[in-house]
């Protein structure tokens, strides 16, 4: 029996994880409306049973994502493995790619609610975007990816969305609201991560930029 359809079957579900993913943080922020209806000072058996789902829905994001991405290793790993590399597998994989990243970008930006996050996010999902535009048009199609920083900027999208997730997934609200222990390493760890989400999406938009020179060279000649 032969498993060739396994690379694809892979790739087809990154993008369904990257759905899971949002969705997961989607229904953390309608718990958290929830919550912010008690008083801070009146923590209730009801409010301590939200702020533990809140926490799961933030789990199912995390480990949603974290699948997402293992799909990412495995899909290319079996193909060439089995030597099953298809048409179709060749053009859904990058597409599945900035699934992944583009929903998980936005969920995070529904969370914090501060340019600091929409700025980097709106870059990289908007080259995402037109990359993939391109990628669709003959001169595109002819390019062979320039350089290695597209890989660079894949490991620090990954690093600053698994790093500002996690602490979400791992402390309940309850003790983020009422322990201020630790504070100053929380936001150096903070604006650490969020300076790998402006660095990854100074990346993104040099590589685009890469791309779309190579592109135009290609189309000329």
């Amino acid at each position: 029996m032969t498993f060739k359809w396994l690379p694809n079957a892979l790739t087809i579900a990154r993008c369904v994880f990257a759905l899971l993913c949002l969705g997961g943080i989607v229904q953390a922020l309608k718990v958290q409306d929830l919550i912010m209806i008690v008083p801070e000072d009146a923590v209730s058996a009801v409010q301590e049973r939200r702020i533990a789902i809140q926490q799961l829905w933030y789990q199912f994001a995390l480990l949603a994502f974290l699948s997402g991405a293992l799909t990412d290793f495995l899909d290319g790993w079996l193909a060439r493995k089995l030597n099953a590399q298809s048409r179709f597998g060749v053009w859904l994989d990058p597409i599945a790619d900035k699934f992944l990243v583009g929903f998980a970008l936005l969920g995070l930006a529904l969370i914090f609610h501060t340019w600091l996050i929409y700025i980097p996010a709106a870059a990289i999902i908007a080259r995402d975007a037109f990359m993939t535009w391109l990628r669709t048009t003959p001169a595109g199609k002819a390019v062979v990816d320039p350089s290695n920083l597209a890989k660079w900027k894949t490991a620090f999208e990954m690093a600053a969305i698994i790093g500002l997730m996690l602490p979400l997934a791992a402390i309940p609200q309850s003790a983020v609201t009422q322990d201020a222990t630790g504070g100053h390493l929380a936001e150096l760890a903070a604006v650490l991560l969020v300076g790998l989400l402006w660095i990854a999406a100074g990346l993104s938009l040099l590589t685009g930029w890469r791309y779309m020179v190579a592109a135009g060279r290609s189309r000329k000649s």
